[in-house]
């Protein structure tokens, strides 16, 4: 029976209408759909944009660095052209010869169709002068295959930062300014200082004798015969006068003033040498231990190294740069000589330049004979290879003759110029 009536209950369930209580948010999703759509858009743009300018920049950046690498190289073929390593374009005058005065001069530097008025090395460089115009209008020398589109090029500036007078002669050092070029305009600017010589010495003497470390006398005899002369005034005729001897202790300056008995050396006779007035290369061993290696690999650079040297080092028109590793017996030249072991004058050697005696630290004339000696001369005794003091250096002379020895700062400037010029500093500017 109950059974029964519970079939007949009827359950109602009431299910509210949604499209009634949802009118106002119809729509949502499709503004959702563009707006996430949008920033998409945006992100993919910027993607692209930021894709393109690296893409750019890439481009840009190999520019500048071939502009950079033409730079580079201008300066080193400038180097090559101070160093006597080019020859001179075909318009300059038989026989030109480069110097740090005719790279500063533009009547020398230049080819004469080059009318800028400054020093840029035309006469010497393989590249073409264009004169001003709406194409060219800083007036510069430029390879011939430059094109600003995909070219390369350099253009060299020559300056004596010091203006050096001329009268005085070739400037110390020059200032080379090169402007690299390459494609779509990128443009690099260097700079650099070269010192004319590769090391540096303005003599304090005729003959410098470096006294030893723990005050062992010199050797020093300038010979028995009246005829012979010494002297430390400049055969330059520049009115400079040195002192005709030189060392560093006051004992070892009374040796030098002794040995000349003979009334043949010019006033002033010797002077003592202070170690700050020295070149930095003689106030100690090791500095001149590191100075021939120093210039022992300069010379192998330059084919000029001996380990043993008789004959002649060059000569008046033709002066030469020579490294002996051992002795020397030299029969006469011009130039620079290093020695590390002994030198050995026989005859009637004439020499002029600049002679350095170091290590072996001994110099013997056999027979001063007719020769003469003008320039300079160091000597200095020390082990060049190990470690260890100054030494006590030998200058002996024996026989007659009528030789002469005598300052001249013109054959140690000619002298200095062969050690080629140092680059002191490099810089982007």
């Amino acid at each position: 029976m109950e059974w029964l009536i519970a079939m007949n209950i009827r359950t109602e369930i009431n299910v509210p209408t949604v499209s009634g209580s949802r009118q106002s948010e119809r729509g949502a999703a499709l503004l959702t759909v563009l707006m996430i759509s949008t920033l998409l858009f945006a992100t993919s743009g910027a993607l692209i944009v930021t894709t393109a300018l690296s893409t750019r920049m890439a481009i840009d950046s190999t520019s500048e660095l071939q502009a950079y690498y033409s730079a580079e190289a201008g300066l080193e073929i400038s180097l090559g052209v101070l160093r006597g390593q080019v020859a001179p374009n075909s318009a300059l005058p038989a026989g030109s010869k480069i110097s740090f005065r005719r790279a500063v001069t533009p009547a020398s530097s230049n080819v004469p169709s080059d009318t800028t008025g400054l020093a840029r090395l035309s006469g010497w460089l393989n590249y073409s002068y264009t004169p001003a115009g709406a194409s060219n209008p800083d007036r510069v020398a430029l390879t011939s295959s430059y094109a600003p589109v995909n070219g390369m090029a350099y253009s060299v500036l020559v300056s004596d930062p010091d203006q050096t007078p001329i009268a005085s002669g070739d400037p110390t050092r020059l200032l080379v300014q090169v402007t690299g070029y390459g494609p779509k305009g990128a443009m690099k600017q260097m700079e650099l200082i070269v010192n004319r010589s590769n090391f540096d010495y303005d003599p304090v003497a005729t003959i410098l004798m470096r006294s030893a470390d723990d005050g062992t006398p010199i050797t020093f005899t300038t010979g028995n015969s009246a005829a012979k002369e010494y002297s430390g005034h400049d055969h330059f005729a520049t009115g400079k006068v040195l002192p005709t001897f030189g060392a560093t202790l006051d004992a070892d300056m009374a040796i030098e003033i002794s040995a000349s008995n003979k009334g043949t050396v010019a006033d002033p006779i010797a002077s003592v040498i202070s170690n700050s007035s020295l070149p930095a290369w003689l106030r100690s061993a090791n500095q001149a231990r590191a100075f021939l290696e120093d210039q022992k690999l300069n010379a192998i650079s330059q084919g000029r190294y001996f380990s043993t040297f008789s004959g002649s080092s060059g000569s008046s028109s033709a002066p030469a740069f020579t490294f002996v590793d051992g002795d020397c017996n030299l029969d006469g030249g011009a130039g620079l000589l290093i020695v590390t072991g002994n030198l050995n004058l026989s005859g009637n050697p004439s020499f002029d330049g600049l002679i350095l005696v170091l290590g072996g630290g001994s110099v013997n004339r056999n027979g001063g004979g007719n020769g003469s000696i003008y320039g300079s001369i160091v000597v200095a005794h020390f082990d060049p290879v190990n470690s260890g003091p100054f030494l006590s250096p030998t200058f002996n002379t024996n026989g007659g003759g009528n030789s002469t020895m005598q300052y001249d700062s013109d054959a140690v400037r000619k002298a200095l110029n062969l050690g080629g010029p140092r680059v002191w500093g490099v810089r982007e500017y």
